[in-house]
């Protein structure tokens, strides 16, 4: 029954350090250093960067812009439009373009482009942006393309701070909360629709949706007119795809995702925006997203990391001479079972998060021993004051 006291006073030691330390950081926006080491990086990020095997999306293929002027950019674009629709019409062209005003670029330009965007096979996106509880569509600044023909979507996830952290979630669909008959959807829902895709209906329940980041694509520059019927009934995601040693060449709409090789310090986000788009596309194609069991991973985290605790708190308390070798075992084979685990369930597309209790497990060793000093100094102080004291 002591060890079960002392115990209580171990835990309840760590929730009041807790509470003074970081729940006021946690109000401070991006200053709490546990939600920020969390956000990047998970061990569901150790099989999509070194374990999963990519396969290729033959459905899907993405057309580098480059990095242009836009007044070539805009040539180029309408050029290809014109190519492919013509005889090898795609299901879906979605552009990951954003069509600015430019003085530069004459009137004669930009009305070619937008007389190549009149189809109904071209999807585009805006941003979604929340304003006075109330969602707004941040489109292109060019109000004469037309909407009533091209189909559109938001592409900006949602779910993810824009301060910090790695991006496997997006919301599928958002519910206008002042005009609840208006049913905003993610770009890549639009894409898989228009395709013709079966969408499962748990999709469209979702309100967060872990993305299986398991597929890679063909890609091709736009001034490339060779072999144009491989287009016919695809999906191309036009955009800026350009790499370099398989990193992002460019600074435009670029991402950190779980398939980022270095997940502590990463030095550069490693895919494009219309990439992370393509892996939704797949996902509702092969209904392959990932189910994460948020609530049970809670609940896991908290019951494990107690246990753990307990068992190092034992073995220090009762077989000290020991202490060292329990130390290494719970530190190491426990922390690594805890990673195999998680890498064969998300192999199997679920993820029950284990990354808490693995870092409890390789931690909590360094810490049994000076928080179990810290107690009975507290402890030994307030006895020798209520002796005083009498």
């Amino acid at each position: 029954m002591k060890l079960h006291f002392k115990f209580l006073k171990h835990i309840l030691f760590i929730v009041i350090i807790w509470y003074i330390v970081f729940v006021p950081l946690d109000c401070l926006e991006g200053m709490n250093p546990i939600q920020k080491e969390l956000s990047d990086f998970r061990f569901s990020d150790i099989y999509f960067g070194h374990f999963n095997e990519k396969k290729i999306d033959d459905d899907i293929i993405l057309i580098d812009i480059g990095y242009k002027s836009n007044e070539k950019t805009r040539i180029e674009i309408t050029n290809f439009l014109n190519a492919v629709n013509e005889n090898y019409r795609p299901k879906v062209i979605a552009l990951d373009v954003n069509f600015k005003y430019d003085p530069m670029v004459s009137d004669a330009i930009n009305d070619s482009l937008f007389l190549a965007l009149k189809n109904n096979n071209i999807a585009m996106f805006y941003d979604l942006k929340k304003d006075n509880n109330q969602w707004l569509k941040d489109k292109s600044e060019y109000v004469n393309i037309d909407y009533s023909v091209i189909s559109e979507g938001y592409s900006n996830c949602l779910v993810e701070k824009d301060t910090f952290g790695v991006l496997r979630f997006f919301q599928p669909y958002v519910i206008d909360p002042i005009d609840q008959t208006d049913t905003l959807k993610h770009l890549s829902l639009v894409i898989a629709e228009n395709y013709g895709c079966n969408i499962n209906p748990n999709l469209m329940r979702n309100n967060k949706t872990m993305i299986n980041f398991s597929y890679f694509y063909k890609t091709r520059e736009i001034t490339d007119f060779n072999k144009l019927e491989i287009f016919k009934d695809k999906i191309v995601i036009v955009g800026i795809f350009k790499k370099e040693k398989g990193l992002p060449l460019y600074n435009d709409d670029i991402h950190f995702t779980p398939s980022n090789k270095y997940y502590l310090g990463k030095s550069f986000p490693n895919m494009y925006g219309g990439e992370i788009l393509a892996t939704i596309v797949s996902n509702i194609k092969e209904n392959s997203f990932v189910t994460y069991y948020k609530k049970l991973s809670y609940i896991l985290n908290i019951i494990l990391s107690l246990i753990i605790y307990f068992l190092l708190l034992y073995f220090k308390t009762f077989f000290p001479e020991t202490y060292g070798t329990i130390e290494i075992l719970i530190k190491f084979v426990l922390t690594s079972l805890f990673i195999l685990i998680t890498i064969l369930f998300v192999k199997h597309n679920i993820y029950l998060d284990f990354t808490v209790v693995g870092l409890v497990s390789f931690f909590a060793v360094e810490f049994v021993g000076p928080i179990d000093h810290v107690i009975t100094k507290i402890e030994s102080r307030f006895t020798k004051f209520k002796t005083n004291k009498k």
